[in-house]
């Protein structure tokens, strides 16, 4: 699956794609966890089925961030900076993305990178593979949001390009939304175990 050319092309960050896409997300050390991502410049939609079937949704270019139990025909409100994830920071402010290598994945140009992020607020030590679109791959490490430390454990496969509807970025009309505050969306998430 990789091989490795020589330095040479413009190195990408894992903070700017430069397609839109979907693939497949596979998140945790033992790999348990999966999820349809979709991708774009602005907005991440997380679809996840195993267990509680939910969708996330960080909206970058408007500070809005959803999460949908369709079950419940509900989703929750709130901003990213009340998450403690600012759009400035998602979009790589304050963050050192240094090379380790060149490589390729399914036949696409890549790197290696080195991403650190040393601050009180959010902090992160990982190595990163993303291709030369800006698709990441892989982003395994530790850091910490809001005090709050954990681990990295991601993987991505079956990339797909494409171009989505704004609708997928946004709650349906006939779910009901319920405005929060970010602490009470970030202990919802944590009680059902989707974050630590």
């Amino acid at each position: 699956m990789f091989a490795s050319p020589a330095f040479g092309q413009a190195r990408p960050s894992i903070f700017a794609p430069q397609i839109d896409y979907t693939a497949i997300g596979w998140f945790g050390r033992d790999a348990k966890r999966s999820a349809r991502i979709h991708r774009t410049r602005d907005a991440i939609r997380y679809h996840a089925t195993d267990g509680i079937e939910h969708v996330v949704i960080a909206k970058l270019d408007r500070d809005k961030a959803w999460l949908m139990a369709p079950a419940l025909r509900m989703a929750f409100e709130t901003d990213l900076t009340g998450l403690g994830l600012p759009p400035a920071i998602l979009r790589g402010r304050g963050f050192q993305e240094s090379a380790i290598r060149s490589t390729s994945v399914d036949g696409v140009p890549a790197s290696q990178l080195r991403v650190k992020r040393d601050a009180a607020d959010v902090a992160l030590d990982a190595v990163a593979l993303v291709d030369r679109r800006g698709v990441l791959w892989r982003l395994e490490g530790t850091g910490t949001v809001g005090g709050q430390p954990g681990r990295l454990d991601w993987n991505f496969e079956d990339v797909t390009p494409g171009k989505f509807e704004a609708s997928l970025f946004e709650p349906p009309a006939d779910i009901r939304v319920v405005p929060v505050a970010g602490e009470t969306l970030l202990a919802t998430l944590r009680r059902f175990g989707m974050i630590r």
